[in-house]
C-alpha cells in the first residue's frame, strides 16, 4: 500500500516540474526584440509586446522546442488615437506562435477563436519600429 506521505511527495515534485509542452527545450534569450512595427520585451515569465495600434502580454515562459517551434497564450489589445472609452475591451485571450532561426524570430500572433492578427520578424538586441496610433 501506497503511504499517504509518499503520495504527498509525488504530487508535490511533480507540479514543480514544467508542463509537456515545455520539457526539452530552450528558454527564449531575454531582452528586447523588435521588426517593423512590433518590439517584445522577453523577461523569464514571459513577454510584454508593443505594436503600433496595439499591446500584448504573454504570461507563461517562452520556452523553443527542439524544432526551433513555440506556442503560449497570452492577451492581445488593439488601440486607438485619443483616451480610453469607459467599457472598452481590455483585450482579448490570444496565441503567440513562433519559429526562432538564429537571431531572428518569426512570431505570429491569433485569438483563441482562431482568427489571425498578424505575423511579425523580429530580430534579437533590435528596437521595433514603431509609429503608435495618432
Amino acid at each position: 500500500m501506497i503511504q499517504p506521505a509518499c503520495l504527498a511527495a509525488a504530487f508535490f515534485l511533480l507540479s514543480l516540474s514544467p508542463p509537456a509542452h515545455n520539457r526539452g527545450g530552450t528558454p527564449l534569450a531575454e531582452g528586447v526584440w523588435g521588426g517593423a512595427h512590433i518590439q517584445m520585451t522577453v523577461e523569464s515569465q514571459g513577454a510584454m509586446l508593443e505594436l503600433d495600434c496595439a499591446h500584448g502580454a504573454i504570461a507563461e515562459p517562452i520556452v523553443i522546442g527542439k524544432d526551433g517551434r513555440f506556442r503560449v497564450s497570452g492577451t492581445y489589445a488593439p488601440e486607438h488615437a485619443g483616451p480610453a472609452r469607459d467599457g472598452e475591451e481590455k483585450g482579448r485571450p490570444a496565441i503567440y506562435t513562433g519559429r526562432l532561426e538564429g537571431e531572428t524570430l518569426t512570431l505570429g500572433i491569433s485569438y483563441e477563436s482562431g482568427e489571425d492578427v498578424d505575423t511579425f520578424e523580429l530580430v534579437r538586441g533590435r528596437s521595433g519600429r514603431i509609429t503608435k496610433c495618432l
